[in-house]
């Protein structure tokens, strides 16, 4: 009956399960690649555009570490 439905050794439960595993240590292994990848993905194009990245980033952080320092200075004056 097995044989009339299609079923072959290859598609045992254990096989299969087996399979499932070998996929899960691949993606385990090719998912830092593949983040390298993306981040490399969103560079620009050319070495102006990337210095002014380079110079939007810098600006976010510094805005971000004075929107930081103005949170600690309240939460340090309302605790005193």
């Amino acid at each position: 009956m097995l044989n009339r439905v299609g079923y072959t050794p290859e598609i045992s439960h254990g096989v299969l399960v087996e399979t499932a595993e070998h996929r899960k240590e691949l993606e385990k292994k090719t998912k830092p690649i593949l983040d390298t990848l993306r981040s490399y993905q969103d560079l620009p194009p050319d070495k102006a555009s990337a210095a002014l990245a380079i110079e939007d980033k810098k600006l976010q952080y510094a805005v971000a570490e004075k929107y930081l320092e103005g949170l600690l200075h309240s939460a340090l004056a309302t605790s005193e």
